[in-house]
């Protein structure tokens, strides 16, 4: 590969000019439609254009203010139509590739490059809490920087990683429409299968009345400790000879990552051990539902939070229809109802309050949908750790691919 060191301006641009009427409706991506660590914008809405940052397809948004730039907000723009200019937050470097000087998928993966983003970082300036980068620092950066051609193979190399966690991340949320689609029409709506298989309200299955409205007779009404165990095992960090743990955490699931491999010498505090068949879910600020289906590493421990509740099943069946209670809308709104504290970003829910939720169950019913939907679940955590696996992989070849101290085949079609 033929590397040369030169600074970041010589092969991209910041906030270039761009024309863009007043008045234009046209796409608006704001900060949040950015997620940590994630390639894809995530959405947009349609707004006039009054002022702004302006972008087009194949530029990369990097945040420049604090702490979105640190909790590593950058995206690859390729929503819009051709030739259209969209806009959005003044808080955003427009990065775009020089034509035949830099590629645009490398210049992506170049912003997330840890030794660029922490020069960026480090050039911030302004009064507490509304720090912001400069572009010189990143303009001025200088490295060894492959040419155009291998750039091309570097950008698109990186580009299959994520292109394939989309891909698995398109497919966890269909399987889990699916699963939620089918509890509301079984738990909900009452049209599990009765003994002719057909729907049981519709077809006129009997119904009485209870203390949470008409049920069908013969079911209970149950509280969620009637059904699962909260899990309490504790895993001090400063009283165990393991070195690692996969930790699953709030901050990671907040960059929408998945567990992380830790070294336990940086975990700073007590955690929950979880085991096999678990559901763990957030007790903060349910108004942003947290949820894993765990898939542990049998190789490890695996702790989770403190700020998690977690809930064991005696089975896998049984752990499918748990992880869709609590995905369930129902559910959801009991937590915010009942959740306590001063501001909505730091309110919380206390495990027992969580497990006095109260629902109309039949035992029977309940372990056909688990077996009905089990190869779901089980599909979903394999993608889960699928994923795991290609952030992992391609994070630590990112830094060694742009160093050049590893080499793509030159038979890599681009």
């Amino acid at each position: 590969m033929g590397f040369k060191e030169q600074q970041l301006k010589n092969i991209l641009e910041i906030n270039p000019r761009m024309t863009l009427k007043k008045g234009t409706v046209t796409k608006k991506i704001a900060m949040e439609h950015l997620t940590e660590y994630v390639k894809q914008v995530k959405g947009y809405e349609l707004s006039e254009f009054k002022s702004g940052s302006k972008f087009k397809n194949k530029d990369t948004l990097v945040a420049r203010i604090t702490p979105c730039l640190e909790n590593g907000k950058t995206a690859y723009v390729d929503i819009l139509a051709d030739d259209e200019v969209a806009f959005g937050s003044t808080e955003f470097f427009v990065v775009r590739a020089k034509e035949n000087k830099g590629d645009p998928q490398f210049i992506y993966y170049l912003m997330r490059h840890p030794k660029v983003r922490d020069a960026t970082i480090k050039s911030m300036t302004g009064t507490s809490g509304r720090q912001r980068a400069q572009k010189e620092a990143i303009l001025e950066y200088s490295m060894s920087l492959p040419n155009i051609f291998d750039q091309k193979k570097i950008g698109y190399f990186l580009s299959l990683f994520d292109s394939k966690i989309e891909a698995n991340n398109d497919t966890i949320h269909n399987l889990e429409q699916i699963s939620q689609i089918l509890f509301k029409h079984w738990f909900i709506d009452f049209e599990f299968p009765n003994e002719e298989g057909k729907p049981y309200k519709s077809s006129g299955g009997e119904m009485v009345e209870s203390e949470l409205g008409e049920i069908p007779k013969g079911w209970d009404i149950l509280k969620l400790s009637d059904i699962t165990t909260l899990l309490k095992k504790t895993f001090n960090p400063s009283k165990t000879e393991v070195t690692e743990v996969l930790h699953f955490s709030l901050p990671a699931f907040d960059k929408n990552q998945l567990p992380t491999l830790d070294e336990v010498s940086t975990i700073k505090s007590n955690k929950w051990i979880i085991e096999e068949n678990c559901v763990v879910f957030s007790k903060m600020n349910p108004k942003t539902p947290r949820i894993w289906l765990t898939n542990i590493n049998e190789k490890m421990i695996n702790v989770a939070s403190s700020e998690f509740v977690v809930l064991q099943s005696k089975t896998v069946e049984e752990n499918s229809f748990i992880y869709s209670l609590c995905k369930s809308n129902s559910f959801n709104e009991y937590l915010i109802s009942n959740a306590t504290g001063s501001t909505n970003s730091r309110q919380r829910v206390t495990p027992t309050i969580a497990l006095s939720y109260k629902f109309p169950l039949s035992r029977e019913i309940m372990k056909l949908y688990g077996s009905t939907i089990v190869g779901i679940s089980e599909k979903i955590k394999d993608l889960y750790k699928e994923c795991e696996t290609l952030q992992q992989l391609r994070d630590t070849l990112l830094p060694k691919l742009l160093s050049g101290e590893i080499e793509i085949p030159d038979d890599l079609e681009v």
